[in-house]
């Protein structure tokens, strides 16, 4: 019996351990406004910049992302459910041609379709930041008058305007900012082509967009007038011809879409990933030049084409960002948000291939309207509600609106939350369009701005192990 209860006291024992251990955790949640994991510190003992040998210029290697949106309007709303209409043709009924002037002839009747869009919502929270802690450092030789060379933000147009990296080596609270956003970039600039809908917080995004099967918003009838023009590369090489006999097809469809509808001018951009770019240009020239020229070998005829002026095209195309298609210049896009195939996901590519999507996406039609531009739910219209508070509310917006921050505090401890709602929205699907599957080989991927991509890179350290028990009379130490 004495070893039963010897053996109850020893789990009893445990449980008190496990519920103290609960209760301290407790404790912590309720003091420390955010999880477990404190702000890095910048400066002082385990500072990332405490070394005091260290230079005053830091250089960056953080890789930003680019895309779209950095060239899509950006438009306040509070509208939720948003109905844009569209005229779609004129219906014929049945009926003869008449006989005599006074007969009836055959009737007509307009049609039109309702498309609509959804906000996503993306939420990013700093770590919990220690007031007491944040202007500590080592000793003088510990600087704080660093520089950094180069810049974190600015290639998407994703990120708080407001935000400026000035005092990200030295104040916490700031540096702590600037990696929210860098997170809800990252988010955001992924659901700018592969959002879905169908995923809690997500917007949908262009690629389910530019899609056939549009449907009426209200009737869900299919308004096939409504249809982007998609086609399927079927993972062939982009290093060939038919490159360019897709893109042309698609150009010229499009096109002819908008001048037959009366939307000229449209104002398009090819977008599509870097490497994919970085390949198209490499053959473009010599693809271009030579489009058809299996047929007119076919004929015994002969092509010429100079090295040198290829050469000088293509380097042309790169630095000036552009393509000509069917004797028009577009300006082109590139986008790391585009979904990338790999041998891993995609059966039929090998190590060293990956395949992707080209888009044709209108920008502005007809007078100048946007075509494809962004939304965000605009936080100051809340400003009537807020004002009842009298200065008690533990939030802020920023950017006209487009994000807020709240503040959670207890005692010297806070951290801030940032949350933006946003959509992507496209008026005129009729003439944007895509090519699916283009295979690409390049010598070498870029580096990828995703933490899930295997092309990411980081490493460091965000705390140093710096000695923070000096040696002194009052110290343990021998």
């Amino acid at each position: 019996m004495a070893d039963i209860d010897e053996k109850t006291l020893e789990v009893l024992q445990k449980m008190s351990d496990v519920l103290e251990g609960m209760k301290s955790k407790e404790d912590l949640h309720t003091k420390a406004p955010a999880n477990f994991h404190t702000a890095d510190r910048l400066h002082g003992f385990n500072g990332m910049f405490s070394s005091s040998d260290i230079e005053r210029d830091v250089i960056n290697a953080h890789m930003r992302p680019e895309g779209i949106g950095s060239v899509l309007p950006l438009m306040p709303t509070i509208d939720e459910n948003p109905l844009f209409a569209s005229l779609t043709g004129f219906g014929e009924y049945a009926g003869a041609e008449p006989t005599y002037v006074c007969e009836d002839a055959p009737t007509g009747y307009m049609k039109g379709a309702l498309l609509t869009a959804r906000f996503g919502r993306v939420r990013r929270d700093t770590d919990t930041i220690d007031m007491t802690q944040v202007m500590r450092r080592v000793n003088r030789g510990d600087m704080t008058d660093l520089i950094l060379r180069g810049s974190v933000l600015g290639l998407s147009g994703l990120t708080p305007s407001g935000l400026d990296q000035s005092g990200i080596l030295d104040i916490v609270t700031k540096s702590e900012m600037i990696t929210a956003a860098v997170m809800a970039e990252r988010k955001l600039l992924e659901m700018m082509w592969q959002g879905s809908f169908a995923i809690a917080g997500e917007f949908p995004g262009l690629d389910v967009q530019i899609a056939t099967g549009q449907k009426d918003a209200e009737t869900g009838v299919l308004v096939p007038s409504l249809d982007s023009d998609v086609k399927n590369y079927n993972y062939a090489s982009v290093a060939n011809t038919l490159i360019v006999e897709y893109m042309s097809m698609l150009e010229h469809y499009l096109r002819n879409n908008a001048r037959k509808m009366g939307l000229e001018p449209v104002t398009w951009v090819w977008v599509m990933r870097p490497d994919l770019w970085q390949e198209i240009t490499a053959v473009w020239p010599l693809a271009y030049h030579s489009q058809k020229g299996a047929l007119l070998n076919g004929l015994n005829a002969t092509v010429f084409l100079d090295g040198r002026t290829n050469v000088d095209e293509r380097d042309a195309m790169r630095q000036g960002r552009y393509l000509d298609v069917n004797g028009n210049r577009y300006q082109v896009i590139l986008d790391d948000g585009i979904y990338e195939k790999n041998n891993i996901t995609t059966a039929g590519l090998i190590p060293g291939q990956y395949a992707s999507s080209i888009y044709f996406v209108p920008l502005t039609i007809a007078g100048g309207m946007p075509a494809t531009y962004r939304q965000y739910l605009d936080y100051r219209q809340a400003q009537p509600n807020v004002s009842l508070l009298q200065g008690h509310e533990d939030f802020f917006w920023t950017d006209n609106g487009l994000f807020t921050w709240a503040i959670s505090q207890v005692k010297w401890c806070y951290k801030l939350h940032l949350l933006t709602e946003q959509r992507v929205v496209l008026r005129v699907p009729q003439l944007a369009g895509r090519i699916d599957n283009v295979k690409y080989q390049p010598l070498q991927h870029l580096r990828d701005s995703d933490p899930d991509s295997p092309y990411f890179k980081d490493g460091g350290v965000s705390l140093r192990g710096v000695n923070t028990t000096p040696y002194a009379v009052w110290t343990a130490r021998a």
